[in-house]
């Protein structure tokens, strides 16, 4: 199929702790917001995913206004992390944990999301209307427009990422202009491949494995791909095995360096009591501790102590007990090492479950490059520890790996969203740079079979309306594809149906039923009947509009003892879109998309079904 580039594309990377944005058009190179308010001077590439509200819930500040924005007033309270709150599971444990930060409930993140989102908007709209010249005479409401999310690993329900696409709707993306739209793609994982294949200085040869390790402030996703095509131009890979994340980030350092800074006040009260209010939190949110987060590892860069200066202290005091000396806290190596290991031992345990994916499953092939982006992984520590640690300890299958970071690790995924679409407006549709990706499930359809005593034993039956002598099999799966099955993201799954209708049946609507199953193939169920398989939709295809004349037209000729009949057959296609963690659905008909004067496919989830994750 096709595909026509927009007038302008729109990729963003919403962040636990930053957000990127970059755009494009078919004329022009990727650009890069980087003139995000409150940033002052400074071109920043990444802006904070951060809020600060009123008492009465009005948003007082966002992003780098934050920084100047004193959340310790009355009644003001600081919001962050709150995307990967959005998910049940993760709000859980956080809560259990008695994180205070933690939103009240997944509603309440969504709110803080839409909130964020919708201030990226209008800044975003403000600076490409600008850009294009556009900004006072009509803005970019009749031009072609496309955003694109890209969403975690991690979120491998349905129902996360419906809640996600509520959100950027309801934040304004999509929603401006007729032709304006907006969809999730690519896991943060494949986007980040994307990017390495297309623009690392790496010269990847035909066949070669390697795994990119995207290490951001909440999760690190990782996706292992082979190259299908070394064209410099037109370069693509397949995955070998499905994407998959782990709860380790940036921000779980910024908890531990919280946790010890608190620990060495704790013994000291009145430290505590002559500090502003929460000042491990502030020290942790510091330019000079991002600063040593960033550099830590660089060999011009360490030293025995490093000396974080202490805002609204003053510059002659000092405290041995609590470790501050001339207004500045000092921290020994093996204290901020300590901050580290623990995140990097668990992405190595990561890695290696890769890796022996690949042994367990007869794959002879070595992983030449391990590729790290992200905020974490951009870390010279994390980069030297992970090849100390696969040099030391080499894997069967990566005897003589190097661990490389990749070019711009905090926008590797934007990048590598636009990239892929642009491949894809390049070559017709028919060449994405992921060519293709692993199912993380199984799907399927639930259907009649024509009834076989020895197949549908204790099912449900039913006699056919129109041939006495032909009985059905009700609610039995016709699985589309199944788990660890290949996906071409260019070619959708196809499900054809024939629907019978008497000569005056003006019917024009059907429902279809959608099932989903995390069970291995060779234990999928045959039927609704047997465990092992969630309806996760219900797909209503309306051809409201075709003729009776459109339709086939069949006589069923009588015997000596009944009479004939004339019946129709509508025939028509749902096509089905499996993307990395969602599903959309397109209504086909006599070989082409139908559209009409109403919305051909609608798709009522089931919240149940929705929730099951892999």
């Amino acid at each position: 199929m096709s595909i026509e580039a927009p007038d302008i594309m729109v990729a963003i990377d919403l962040g636990t702790t930053y957000t990127g944005v970059a755009w494009m058009t078919p004329r022009t190179p990727i650009q890069v917001i980087s003139d995000w308010p409150g940033s002052g001077d400074r071109s920043e590439r990444k802006v904070p995913t951060t809020l600060i509200y009123h008492g009465n819930g009005a948003l007082s500040s966002w992003g780098f206004m934050c920084a100047d924005d004193d959340d310790t007033m009355p009644g003001k309270i600081k919001r962050e992390f709150f995307k990967i709150f959005m998910e049940a599971d993760t709000l859980a444990s956080a809560q259990q944990q008695g994180l205070s930060s933690a939103p009240a409930s997944t509603l309440e993140a969504q709110h803080f999301a839409t909130d964020y989102l919708r201030q990226i908007y209008l800044h975003v709209k403000e600076g490409i209307e600008t850009e294009i010249g556009r900004r006072h005479i009509g803005g970019w409401n009749d031009m072609s427009v496309e955003f694109i999310f890209s969403v975690p690993t991690t979120w491998t329900s349905i129902n996360v990422v419906n809640t996600f696409k509520d959100v950027i709707r309801n934040a304004g993306f999509g929603t401006e202009g007729l032709r304006h739209s907006a969809q999730v793609d690519l896991t943060e994982a494949e986007a980040a491949a994307v990017a390495t294949l297309k623009t690392s200085a790496v010269a990847f040869d035909m066949g070669s494995l390697f795994l990119t390790v995207d290490a951001g402030g909440g999760t690190t996703d990782l996706a292992l791909m082979q190259v299908t095509s070394a064209n410099q131009q037109l370069p693509q890979m397949s995955s070998m095995h499905p994407v998959s994340g782990v709860g380790i980030g940036a921000s779980v350092i910024d908890r531990l360096f919280v946790r010890l800074v608190t620990q060495r006040m704790a013994a000291y009260p009145e430290i505590a009591a002559a500090l502003p209010p929460d000042y491990p939190m502030r020290l942790a949110r510091s330019h000079q501790f991002r600063t040593l987060k960033h550099k830590f590892g660089e060999r011009a860069y360490m030293q025995p102590m490093f000396k974080i200066p202490m805002e609204g202290v003053a510059h002659h005091f000092s405290h041995p007990g609590v470790g501050i000396e001339n207004g500045r806290m000092l921290f020994s190596v093996h204290e901020i090492q300590s901050l580290f290991d623990p995140q990097v031992e668990g992405i190595a345990k990561k890695i290696i479950e890769e890796l022996d994916w690949l042994k367990d499953n007869g794959h002879p092939q070595q992983v030449q490059h391990m590729i790290l982006s992200g905020g974490l992984g951009s870390s010279a520590y994390v980069r030297e520890q992970l090849q100390q640690r696969f040099s030391n300890y080499p894997h069967p299958n990566a005897n003589h790996v190097a661990v490389i970071p990749c070019s711009e690790p905090q926008l590797v995924v934007v990048r590598g969203l636009l990239l892929d679409r642009q491949q894809r407006w390049q070559t017709g549709g028919i060449a994405s740079v992921l060519a293709t990706r692993v199912a993380r499930a199984s799907y399927g359809v639930i259907v009649r079979e024509a009834y076989s005593p020895t197949v549908h034993f204790n099912e449900e039956i039913r006699q056919d309306q129109y041939e006495p002598n032909k009985k059905w099999a009700m609610n039995q799966i016709e699985w589309l594809i199944k788990k660890g099955d290949t996906i071409d993201p260019n070619r959708p799954l196809v499900k054809s149906f024939q629907i019978r209708l008497a000569g005056g049946d003006l019917t024009r609507a059907w429902d279809t039923k959608i099932v989903i199953s995390h069970s291995e193939p060779s234990f999928l169920p045959r039927s609704m009947k047997q465990a092992g398989a969630t309806q996760i939709c219900e797909v209503r295809s309306n051809l409201e509009g075709i003729k009776q004349e459109e339709l086939v037209h069949k006589y069923k000729r009588g015997t000596c003892f009944s009479r004939g009949y004339t019946f129709y057959i509508c025939q028509f296609d749902v096509r089905v879109i499996i993307a990395p963690a969602d599903l959309r659905f397109e209504l086909w008909f006599g070989g082409q998309r139908f559209s009409g004067n109403h919305e051909p496919i609608s798709v009522t989830w089931d919240e149940e079904g929705t929730k099951v994750k892999g």
